[in-house]
This record gives structure tokens, C-alpha cells and sequence, in this order.
């Protein structure tokens, strides 16, 4: 149940500000209220949704100061992963990490929603060959928060062009196997990227 609400957040089916009701949720999906309950506690735990005293439970929105404290812990947890998936990435790792990357130089300059499906996918590959299972559960969690800032986010093209020239240089250091370059490379660019979304909607 909760994997079904989740998924209808991400895809923006149920968006920012949607009440979870739990009996018009549980009559919509003819079940029970109990696993509707307890799905939307966990969304809740999971930073999808807020609990309100009055409104009850809505699907979360984010504000420009929640995207800048994604960013700041994103900086933190995926430049760790970063620097441990530099020691662990396999070849294959890497040739799957190069093709994300060689269709994202494609859509930077004309499909602003395929390059942030790519933009996941780099970053998911990172953290998924990390090699720390409390790392890659937090990344992920952070990355599902971050898809309901969709209308926060940047999609002009010098931004695109520089993001990816940016996970090009991360790519790089993971071949290399550098770690501390590695880190430093996907935190630089992801502090860059904050105070670019908070430049241009400022």
C-alpha cells in the first residue's frame, strides 16, 4: 500500500497539498483503513507527507528553504557515497554510469525532463555501488523528497549544460579512482546547483 500511494506522489498523480484522507483513500482503493493508515504514517516518516492538527494529512510542499536543506544533506550523504563508490565501481559500474551520461549531453539541450530522469539515474548508480546500506537508504530517501520540488528546480539550458559538465568531472574522479576528488567533485557540484536554484528564484 504504501509503494502504491508513493508512487502516485512521484508521479505527481496525488500532488503537493493533496489530502491523504484515510476513508476516501480507502474507499477509492476499496481495502480496509487499516494499511491505508499505516501507509500514509510511513509516507509521513518518510518526509512525502505532513501531518497537520486541523487539515489532517496532506502531501508535502517544499518550499525554497526545503529544497536548500536538501541540497546542504544531499552535499553531505551523496559526496560520501561518492568517495566510497570510487574504491567499489566496477568497470561495468562505470560503462552504465558513461551512458547515462552520453544521453544526458543529448537532452541537455532541448528535454529539461529526460536529463532530470537522468540526473537520478547518475545519482542513483553512485550511491547504489557505495557499498554502505545506511547511506544508500538515506540517499534515496532525500532523492524521493527532492522529486516534489519539481517546480523549484532549473531547467534553462546554461544550467543543464553546466550540471552535466559537472557529472562529467565526478565520473571522472570515480575512473580515476580518487576518492577525495570524487567527494569534492559531486559536493562542489551540488552546493553549486543550490545556490543557483535559489539565485534564479529569488
Amino acid at each position: 500500500m504504501r509503494d502504491r500511494l508513493r508512487a502516485a506522489i512521484l508521479a505527481g498523480e496525488l500532488p503537493p497539498g493533496s489530502r491523504l484522507s484515510v476513508p476516501e483513500l480507502a474507499r477509492q482503493l476499496e481495502v480496509s483503513r487499516s494499511p491505508v493508515r499505516e501507509a500514509v504514517l510511513l509516507l509521513v516518516g518518510e518526509g512525502l507527507a505532513v501531518e497537520h492538527s486541523r487539515r489532517g494529512v496532506e502531501v508535502a510542499r517544499l518550499e525554497m528553504a526545503d529544497v536548500l536543506e536538501l541540497y546542504d544533506l544531499r552535499a553531505c550523504i551523496d559526496g560520501l557515497a561518492a568517495r566510497l563508490a570510487a574504491e567499489r565501481m566496477t568497470s561495468t559500474d562505470l560503462a552504465a554510469l558513461r551512458g547515462v551520461l552520453d544521453a544526458q549531453g543529448a537532452a541537455a539541450v532541448g528535454d529539461p525532463r529526460l536529463f532530470r530522469d537522468l540526473d537520478a539515474r547518475f545519482h542513483q548508480i553512485i550511491v547504489q555501488t557505495c557499498g554502505n546500506a545506511r547511506v544508500i537508504r538515506h540517499a534515496e530517501l532525500l532523492m524521493r523528497e527532492m522529486r516534489l520540488a519539481g517546480r523549484l528546480l532549473l531547467d534553462e539550458p546554461w544550467h543543464l549544460r553546466l550540471s552535466h559538465e559537472e557529472h562529467r568531472a565526478i565520473e571522472r574522479a570515480l575512473r580515476q579512482r580518487d576518492p577525495p576528488a570524487a567527494e569534492a567533485a559531486m559536493g562542489g557540484h551540488l552546493r553549486r546547483v543550490a545556490q543557483a536554484v535559489q539565485t534564479h528564484r529569488s
